[in-house]
């Protein structure tokens, strides 16, 4: 299906009853829809109707599963009621949560979606308690179900979410082009190799081909890839790859680039 501009929402059928909505280009949500009930994966910043939007592609009951619990993932989770995340990044959903009232009146907020929250009520907003969704689990939507794997790296409680049917992997931010590890809240490099080797292997018994992830969607990432990041991130822990000094929004680190792969590291 072709893409379609919804506000600031891209929407494209990527398979059969599966949509990705690309937020300002930035952050992705995906929405499977089984027989019984549908799933979002992860709602982005959610400053606009994200359940309005969902509801032109179902009527179904609506259960979002964040795959970690970034901002940018999870904001968007007040316009449902069925959430679940994992409990390792529960008091980072919590704070973040807590904080919307403030969030939404910083300069970069106003900037980045001021045209799209003229009418938000911020007064109105509440958030869900968060449920546990842990390594095992299974969401059946009927007709179709996604497992759900512990990946800490990114985060402690990242998540990755496995449709075996569709033969597609939702990987938030832990399987993606630039990955993050130097935030506070990320593991330690060998943690996050030890991580990326057990999903390669569960991923390729899984036979799944297609990797979409949080934010640089435009294409999946393709399971050999994965290859690629393993042997990056053993150069990275040996000594062999050498990475620069990098400054950003979020902090300071070391960048390593290997065969178009990249991945920034605590110093």
């Amino acid at each position: 299906m072709a893409e379609i501009e919804r506000g600031i929402y891209f929407v494209e059928e990527i398979a059969k009853g599966i949509y990705k909505i690309y937020e300002q280009r930035n952050a992705a949500v995906y929405l499977v829809i089984g027989e019984k009930k549908a799933c979002l994966i992860d709602t982005a910043y959610g400053l606009t109707d994200l359940k309005e939007l969902v509801s032109e592609y179902t009527d179904l009951p609506v259960t979002v599963i964040n795959t970690h619990g970034h901002i940018d993932h999870v904001l968007g989770d007040h316009w449902f009621e069925d959430v679940y995340l994992h409990h390792s990044d529960k008091a980072m959903y919590d704070e973040i949560t807590e904080e919307f009232s403030q969030m939404i009146k910083e300069p970069w907020v106003l900037d980045f979606y001021g045209d799209f929250i003229k009418g938000l009520d911020v007064d109105s907003v509440n958030f869900p308690v968060s449920k546990d969704i842990t390594e095992g689990d299974v969401i059946d939507l009927g007709g179709k179900t996604l497992e759900i794997y512990e990946m800490p790296g990114h985060t402690e409680g990242s998540i990755i979410v496995v449709d075996r049917a569709d033969k597609i992997c939702f990987s938030g931010d832990s399987i993606i082009e630039n990955l993050w590890l130097f935030l506070e809240e990320s593991t330690e490099p060998a943690v996050y190799l030890d991580s990326l080797k057990r999903v390669r292997r569960i991923l390729s018994d899984s036979g799944i081909e297609k990797i979409y992830n949080g934010h640089f969607s435009y294409e999946p990432i393709a399971l050999p890839k994965l290859d690629t990041m393993v042997k990056a991130m053993e150069m990275i822990i040996s000594g062999e790859l050498e990475g620069v000094p990098v400054e950003n929004h979020a902090g300071k680190g070391v960048e390593y680039s290997y065969d178009g792969w990249n991945v920034i590291c605590r110093k």
